[in-house]
């Protein structure tokens, strides 16, 4: 959990003070190089010397699985020969684009010849490889080995999860390495998991510790919250669901709502969001003007009867392992995969265990945040990499129930291997198809 917040804390001061830097050009993403070289090297110092004078022990988590790390390694593996092998491209172009922009300009300021897309979508995560890429030497290779830092991001969110969501044997969680839309992350410059992660990690938090939560706990999540959307507004659901289940399960409300608001508005300030509103206002006369000029809002329902077949699509989509909705309703766009077998199973394990409170919490939050989401985005059924959190979450409290010691569990163990072999050969399959085309 200190790792992932560290991250994102600094991945958020960055974006602040290019947002800075752009509107009172007073600097560049170059010049602030040196800026930010003193800051890490004094957040070294400062935490080093905190570890050395406190007196407090940190009581030592689950040893990792051996099976687990080796599962980690073979991932690893894969996604560096993929990274290697193929040239670097994005899912949609216009992530690199915006990454040369910010690049060529030093700033986050527009660029009236480029297409509005480029100039006004959310730009966190293509500045974070804007300054990956510009390390001297080596920031080509770097960024070639993208997938290497998505591996790592995602195993940052899954210990951030295993914090509240027990799992003693590590094992259980190589469940979360097979899942096909995951693994197609690592293969091409995309901005779903970046976005996922803290969407994973506070979750997670809501169904192991948001009851016994401190105010300052609250803000941290919804910071990450606010960062979340503000990376992929279709992470908005996520703010419905967090601030729902903390007002519903919480009886000091005032305190929650003073938290939550502060530490909401906080990440969408650190992730550009409101930036985003303004400059496009700005530049284009409205908010949503270039989104709808770019084509980004014609893929939202506009209509009752649209949405209850967007829903019933989706559901399905969780199903049939991305067959038979692409058949049915043919004719739309869409990349990634499904959540494939390992939700189908954790649905199973989750429907058996429905009477433990953390799997009706459970349920309840991402039921909400998928029927939400399903309801508003018309390709919902070939989108499943822009509803990972709930269908992680759905995963890893499966993961979580099954590492008891009953009969149930058990069995629901050993459906998992297989689960677990089946998702491996479907990954392998889509390795090889990569390195083929």
């Amino acid at each position: 959990m200190t790792a992932l917040t560290r991250l994102f804390a600094a991945v958020s001061l960055f974006g602040l003070e290019m947002q800075v830097a752009t509107w009172l050009s007073l600097a560049t993403i170059r010049t602030l190089t040196v800026l930010n070289v003193a800051i890490a090297a004094a957040s070294v110092i400062w935490t080093y010397s905190k570890r050395r004078t406190s007196p407090e022990a940190v009581a030592p988590g689950p040893p990792p699985s051996v099976i687990y790390i080796l599962s980690v390694g073979v991932l690893v593996l894969v996604v560096l020969t993929l990274n290697l092998a193929r040239p670097v491209l994005a899912a949609d172009p216009y992530h690199l684009d915006r990454m040369t922009q910010i690049e060529r300009l030093g700033t986050l300021a527009y660029d009236l010849a480029a297409e509005p897309k480029v100039n006004s979508f959310s730009w966190a995560y293509e500045l974070v490889l804007a300054d990956i890429h510009q390390i001297p030497y080596v920031g080509g290779v770097l960024l070639r080995l993208h997938g290497l830092f998505g591996i790592a991001i995602y195993l940052l969110a899954l210990s951030a999860a295993r914090t509240w969501l027990l799992v003693n044997r590590g094992w259980l969680l190589v469940a979360l390495l097979v899942v096909p839309v995951v693994f197609h992350q690592f293969v091409l410059i995309k901005n779903d998991l970046f976005g996922a992660v803290p969407a994973v990690a506070v979750l997670a938090w809501l169904i192991g510790r948001s009851a016994d939560a401190k105010p300052r706990e609250i803000a941290w999540a919804a910071w990450l919250c606010g960062f979340a959307v503000a990376v992929k507004v279709t992470s908005a659901p996520l703010a419905l669901v967090l601030a729902g289940a903390l007002l519903v399960q919480r009886a000091d409300r005032a305190a929650v709502i003073r938290a939550g608001v502060a530490g909401g508005l906080a990440g969408l300030l650190c992730g550009g969001f409101f930036f985003t509103l303004i400059e496009n206002a700005r530049v284009y006369g409205s908010p949503m003007t270039a989104f709808k000029e770019s084509g980004g809002m014609g893929n939202r329902n506009e209509s009752l009867g649209q949405a209850a077949v967007s829903v019933v699509r989706f559901g399905i989509s969780l199903f049939d392992l991305g067959r038979y909705t692409r058949e049915a309703w043919p004719g739309r766009g869409g990349w990634g995969s499904t959540f494939g077998l390992p939700l189908i199973w954790a649905f199973a394990v989750l429907v058996r265990y429905r009477r433990r409170p953390e799997v009706r919490r459970t349920w309840w939050i991402a039921v909400i945040y998928m029927v939400v989401f399903a309801a508003i985005y018309t390709d919902a059924d070939i989108a499943h990499r822009l509803v990972l959190g709930p269908g992680l979450l759905l995963i890893l409290v499966a993961v979580s129930v099954s590492d008891g010691e009953d009969r149930l569990a058990r069995m629901s163990r050993a459906a998992l291997c297989a689960v677990i072999a089946l998702s491996a050969l479907q990954i392998a399959r889509s390795a090889t198809l990569y390195l083929w085309s």
